[in-house]
């Protein structure tokens, strides 16, 4: 298969998966050409997962939206109540019928770990430190963040190492229909990314990856 046929395929498979060929030349940057233009993180939600606080110039952060919070809270709640309720009745029973009791933890605990567990990735926030030029996810400032140590690479992102803000996006296709996912990833100096945000709302996509680069003074590579 010569060049032009792999390179054909490529364009067919991604177009297939509801993603955009991308002329990286419109960029005019060196970088662009060595980085890759498709989804970084498969799948996304439908609904805005994430928003950016910009009120704080040193600190910029997306944190989860109101929706996400209760999304997730949903989840866990039905698995609060899918415990609670058949030990109630277990105990009003006598506690004789341990079928009931198991089914109540199985099923239960499915839910209450799923809700617990996206509420800790999705509400997890993502950090721009401008003060220290790093970026990070989580609760808590990374010890090495000060000292600007390299020994946790996958922690810090040292914001000297980011040459632009992308922008792509990808149609998800489920049994219910189909939608599109946007992301705003961080683009390296060797062309690597890394995710940012992945969610369905467009506008707000835009609207905080406009801001990004220009808090951050990047190029933002619009490629939705």
């Amino acid at each position: 298969m010569g060049m032009l046929d792999k390179l054909k395929q490529l364009v067919e498979e991604a177009q297939k998966r509801g993603v955009r060929a991308v002329d990286a030349s419109q960029f005019s940057h060196p970088v662009a050409a060595q980085t890759e233009w498709h989804p970084l993180k498969p799948g996304g939600a439908n609904f805005q997962t994430h928003r950016l606080d910009d009120s704080n110039p040193d600190l910029l952060v997306f944190r989860a939206t109101t929706f996400t919070k209760v999304f997730c809270g949903i989840f866990a709640g039905v698995g609060v109540l899918g415990i609670a309720i058949p030990l109630l009745i277990f105990m009003h029973q006598g506690g004789t019928d341990w079928g009931l009791l198991l089914f109540a933890f199985l099923f239960g605990g499915i839910f209450l770990t799923a809700g617990l567990l996206m509420y800790y990735f999705m509400a997890t926030p993502r950090v721009f430190d401008t003060f220290y030029g790093c970026y990070y996810k989580g609760r808590k400032k990374p010890e090495h963040t000060l000292g600007m140590s390299r020994d946790e690479p996958h922690a810090i992102t040292h914001l000297n190492e980011v040459v632009a803000i992308q922008v792509i996006s990808e149609r998800i296709s489920s049994k219910n229909g189909s939608y599109r996912s946007y992301e705003i990833n961080l683009v390296k100096q060797d062309g690597s990314r890394i995710n940012v945000v992945d969610h369905g709302k467009p506008a707000a996509v835009i609207t905080d990856a406009e801001i990004l680069a220009t808090q951050l003074g990047l190029p933002l590579w619009d490629a939705s």
